[in-house]
């Protein structure tokens, strides 16, 4: 199981605060594929072709979808038998235009679809900086019957949060003793009101924060789901 952690600064609903460690747990597939001998594989990625390669690169060149067709069939385009194929140890995004050529200057727009997929506005996006170990911790807000916010809202991601001392445990405890005995989730914000969405890298994506707690015995475990995806009907 691969473990990645990293701090989080929170408070509870007496005004206390501290920083934590929330992780993030990738689990092992139990499934795993083998060669005929029983040997176990190994997934690498591999070049399918160049620029010109592509659907789009093909149609500068051959035109329409029946021509490149034709094209394939008399010989190989969408391969480069000096490309394709070879393994690949890293890669970084390149941007292109519409003649499929290498940019440096870019304007990013941002679209906001409507709950029937419509456009509803564009515009350019805000570079927001991470929020979630600033000097203001994130604050709890309302209390929501945990079987009601399954079935409203998309949980993108989840991460688990884990004492670093003895006096974080008492204060993780708490929290997730009080949800567990209310069966409900606990909206969590950031800013000086508590009421902004959480950014957890510079240029990140926002997210609307819920904890979880779960107590057994002298255990717990406290949850931090986010979401940014709400459902509604058409």
């Amino acid at each position: 199981m691969n473990i990645m952690s990293r701090y989080i600064h929170i408070s509870d609903t007496k005004g206390r605060d501290a920083e934590v460690v929330f992780t993030s747990k990738t689990k092992k597939p139990k499934v795993k594929f083998v060669t005929s001998k029983g040997e176990e594989v190994n997934t690498v990625r591999v070049l399918k072709g160049g620029v010109q390669n592509s659907f789009e690169g093909m149609t500068k060149v051959h035109g329409d979808g029946e021509a490149i067709a034709q094209a394939m069939l008399s010989g190989d385009p969408e391969i480069d038998l000096q490309l394709t194929g070879r393994f690949i140890q890293g890669s970084s995004r390149v941007y292109i235009d519409s003649y499929l050529k290498p940019v440096s200057r870019i304007t990013k727009k941002e679209v906001v679809y409507a709950p029937d997929g419509s456009v509803k506005e564009e515009r350019v996006p805000k570079e927001l900086l991470a929020n979630i170990l600033s000097e203001i911790a994130l604050k709890p807000g309302k209390l929501f019957p945990k079987k009601d916010m399954f079935n409203k809202l998309v949980f993108a991601k989840k991460y688990q949060l884990h004492h670093i001392n003895g006096l974080t445990f008492d204060f993780l405890f708490e929290m997730a003793k009080e949800l567990h005995d209310k069966e409900s989730l606990m909206m969590i914000g950031g800013g000086a009101k508590g009421n902004e969405p959480l950014v957890f890298q510079d240029g990140g994506k926002t997210y609307r924060a819920f904890l979880e707690g779960r107590v057994k015995g002298n255990s717990y475990l406290l949850l931090l789901h986010l979401s940014n995806l709400e459902l509604k009907s058409i």
